[in-house]
C-alpha cells in the first residue's frame, strides 16, 4: 500500500511517539538514589511480618503505606515536587477533574471525558516553560510534549488517506504510564502541586479500571496535603457511595468540595443542592472547608443571577487556593507511615494483654483446682490450654519486636534517602514521639475507659440518646472553641432544664462517660 507524503509523517510521528513511550531504559538510572531496599521492606519484609496476624483493617493501612511510599518516589523522581503543598482532586469519574483544572489555566491541556482505563495520574506543577515528563511501567523517563497527554489519554495513531480510508486504529497508552508531571507557566499558584487522579470506583462498577480501584484512589487522596472533593451539579446531593468514601480519608486533610457544572441548575435549585450537601456532609460529621459551586462554562450562563453567585464562589474558589499556596510546606511522609506501624504496634498490644488475662485465669483456675486436691487427669486439659496460651503470648511477643525492629530499620533508611534529595524526615528515635495532627476525642475517651477498667451505662446512653435526638448538629459551625462549648452549655441547659447557677458545664465534663455520649451524640 502507498501512502502520501503527509499520512507517512503522522505514521511516522505516531510510531515514534509509541517508542519514546514504552521504551526500557537500562543504559543510565532513572533514581538519584538506591530504592531497592526500602522497596524490599515494604513489598515483602512488611506484609511477610504481618500476613499470620493483622489487624482487620491491615489491607487498607497497607494500601495508603504503600500509596505513600508511591508519591515519597515520586518526589525522587521528580523534584521539582519538592517543598510543594499536593492538592489532590478526587470524586467520582467523570466528575469534572480535568476540566477544572483547564479552567484556571485558562487553556485545555489536560483531557477530559476519557475511558478510565486510559487515565493517569497526573502533577501539574508551576514552572518558567511547558515540560511533561512521564514514567512508564518500566520505570523509564519519557520525556512528551504537551499535546501527547490528550493523544495517550484519548488515543492516537487513528490515520484516513486520502480516499477516507482508514489506514490505522487508534490506540490508547495510558495502561503504559504510571504517572506524568506537567510544568507550566499556566499555573498560577507555586506552591501547589496538583493532582489530578482517575477517579474511584468500585469493582462491580461498568467504569471500574485497576486505575480506578477505590483502595488506590483513597491511597492518593491520603497522601496529599489539601483534597478538592467533586460533585456534579445533576447529582442532586452528594451521594452516599461518596461520604462513605470520604469518611476513609484521613480526617486531618483538609476537603473543599466543588459542586461541578453549575451551569446546568438555576439559582434556586443551585443554592438548595449546596445547602442539602452542607447538611448531608455535617449529619455525617465529615469536616469540610466549604462548599462552592464551579463551571467552565461561565460565559455561557444568561440568568445574570446565576453567572454572578457562580462568579463569587469561583473567586471564593481561587481565594482558597491562595491561602494553601501561602501555607508553609510540611512534609507528612514520616506521620503518614507511622499509621501502618502505629496501627499494627497497637494492635498487638492488645493481643498481648488480651492473651495474657487468658492466660493468668487459666493459671489461677489450676493452682486453685491444685489445691482441692483435684484428679490430674481433669487438670490436663487446661494445663494444655496454658501451653497453647503461653505459645500464643511468645508468638505475638515476637512479632511484635519484630515490628519494632522492622520500624527502626525503616525509617533509618527512609531517613537516609530522604537527606540526600532533600525531603525533610526526622531521625528514626523521633517517630514515636510525632503526634497525629488531629485526634479523635473517642479515641481517647475509649482508651482511657478502657485503661482504667470505665464501663459506659447504656441506660445513661438511652437518656442523651433520647434527649438530644432532635438537636440539630453543631459542630461544623462552630468548630470547637470558647464560642463553640458555650454553644454546647446553652444547649446542654436548656434540652436538661438546668439553670445556668445549678451546674457548670466542666462538672458535666468531669464524668467521662457522660462526656464521651455528649460528644458523640453532638
Amino acid at each position: 500500500m502507498n501512502f502520501d507524503e503527509e499520512v507517512y509523517e503522522k505514521l511516522l510521528a505516531n510510531h515514534e511517539l509509541l517508542c519514546n513511550i514504552i521504551r526500557q531504559n537500562t543504559s543510565e538510572p532513572q533514581m538519584k538514589v538506591d530504592l531497592s531496599r526500602i522497596g524490599k521492606m515494604i513489598h515483602k519484609k512488611i506484609p511477610d511480618t504481618l500476613k499470620k496476624n493483622a489487624p482487620e483493617d491491615f489491607y487498607e493501612l497497607y494500601t495508603d503505606f504503600k500509596s505513600e511510599y508511591e508519591k515519597f518516589r515520586d518526589f525522587i523522581l521528580y523534584d521539582k515536587l519538592i517543598g510543594k503543598n499536593v492538592v489532590a482532586l478526587g470524586g467520582g469519574f467523570s466528575s469534572g477533574k480535568s476540566s477544572f483544572l483547564n479552567a484556571l489555566m485558562g487553556k485545555r491541556v489536560l483531557p477530559a471525558d476519557i475511558d478510565p482505563s486510559t487515565s493517569v495520574p497526573t502533577y501539574i506543577v508551576n514552572g518558567d516553560k511547558h515540560e511533561v515528563l512521564g514514567i512508564n511501567v518500566f520505570d523509564t523517563k519519557v520525556t512528551m510534549q504537551p499535546r501527547d497527554i490528550r493523544k495517550i489519554a484519548h488515543g492516537f495513531g487513528e490515520v484516513e488517506n486520502d480516499d477516507d480510508e482508514k489506514v490505522t486504529d487508534a490506540v490508547t497508552l495510558g495502561h503504559v504510564l504510571e504517572n506524568i508531571f506537567f510544568s507550566t507557566p499556566l499555573h498560577q499558584y507555586q506552591q501547589i502541586a496538583f493532582l489530578d487522579t482517575p477517579g474511584y470506583s468500585k469493582p462491580d462498577s461498568e467504569k471500574y479500571s485497576a486505575k480506578t480501584d477505590e483502595q488506590i484512589a483513597r491511597g492518593q487522596l491520603n497522601s496529599s496535603n489539601y483534597i478538592l472533593w467533586f460533585i456534579q451539579a445533576d447529582a442532586g446531593t452528594i451521594t452516599e457511595e461518596d461520604i462513605k468514601f470520604i469518611k476513609t480519608l484521613r480526617e486531618d486533610i483538609p476537603k473543599l468540595i466543588i459542586v461541578n457544572k453549575a451551569d446546568k441548575k438555576n439559582l434556586a435549585d443551585l443554592q438548595a443542592i449546596i445547602h442539602k450537601i452542607k447538611s448531608d456532609l455535617d449529619l455525617k460529621g465529615i469536616r469540610y472547608v466549604d462548599v462552592f459551586a464551579f463551571t467552565s462554562k461561565l460565559e455561557q450562563i444568561d440568568d445574570v443571577n446565576l453567572n454572578a453567585y457562580i462568579r463569587a464562589d469561583r473567586e471564593n474558589i481561587h481565594k482558597q487556593l491562595l491561602n494553601w499556596n501561602q501555607q508553609v510546606y510540611e512534609s507528612n511522609f514520616a506521620r503518614n507511615f507511622k499509621v501502618l506501624f502505629a496501627r499494627c504496634k497497637a494492635f498487638y498490644e492488645d493481643k498481648i494483654e488480651e492473651e495474657s488475662r487468658q492466660l493468668n485465669r487459666l493459671n489461677t483456675s489450676i493452682t486453685r483446682l491444685m489445691a482441692e486436691d483435684i484428679d490430674a487427669d481433669i487438670l490436663e486439659p487446661l494445663q494444655l490450654m496454658v501451653h497453647e496460651a503461653q505459645k500464643n503470648v511468645n508468638e505475638l511477643k515476637a512479632i511484635y519486636q519484630t515490628l519494632k525492629e522492622l520500624q527502626n530499620e525503616f525509617f533509618t533508611e527512609i531517613k537516609f534517602i530522604a537527606d540526600q534529595v532533600g525531603i525533610a524526615m526526622p531521625e528514626p528515635s523521633e517517630i514515636d514521639l510525632l503526634q497525629d495532627k488531629v485526634q479523635d476525642p473517642l479515641q481517647l475517651i475509649e482508651s482511657y475507659k478502657k485503661k482504667h477498667g470505665l464501663r459506659t451505662d447504656p441506660n445513661t446512653v438511652r437518656m442523651l440518646q433520647d434527649l438530644f435526638a432532635d438537636i440539630e448538629p453543631q459542630i461544623q459551625k462552630y468548630a470547637g472553641g470558647s464560642a463553640y462549648q458555650q454553644i454546647l452549655q446553652n444547649i446542654i441547659r436548656e434540652t436538661c432544664s438546668i439553670a445556668p447557677k445549678d451546674i457548670h458545664i466542666n462538672d458535666v465534663f468531669k464524668t467521662s462517660d457522660i462526656y464521651a455520649e455528649l460528644i458523640q451524640n453532638a
